[in-house]
């Protein structure tokens, strides 16, 4: 995969404006990162996911050897970051959703216009629907 997490949190101006929520992941943890199943289980299980500042969503980016799975949701009011039954209320209610799929693509769905334009022009294979 050509486009990675941080890749794209690049593309957002203003990210210290948002709450971000790790919502889902599976991941590959770089060598001697042994606490990388314990860090999945407490993130998938857990009811509202983990709150990051926009800092620590940065330094995240770039804990992992590979991520495989991975969902994020960002916005100002953090009422707004839980879990969702259905994908569309999930995309409708946050500012940033980002969700990657089985390694394969990403899933962006977001209101700031600007970060779309900015991965739009700067990532590879960016399509708009």
């Amino acid at each position: 995969m050509d486009v990675q997490l941080s890749d794209i949190l690049n593309c957002i101006e203003n990210g210290d404006l948002f709450l971000w929520s790790l919502q889902w992941i599976t991941a590959i943890g770089k060598p001697g990162d042994e606490e990388v199943l314990s860090f999945e289980k407490s993130v998938n299980r857990s009811s509202i996911g983990l709150l990051y500042s926009w800092r620590e969503l940065l330094d995240l980016a770039n804990r992992f050897y590979q991520i495989i799975e991975l969902l994020v949701c960002g916005d100002q009011h953090p009422m707004s970051l839980r879990r969702y039954e259905y994908d569309e209320e999930m995309n409708l209610r946050c500012d940033y959703v980002f969700e990657l799929v089985d390694s394969s693509y990403w899933l962006v769905s977001s209101n700031d216009e600007s970060a779309i334009l900015r991965m739009q022009r700067e990532l590879a294979g960016v399509s708009v629907c």
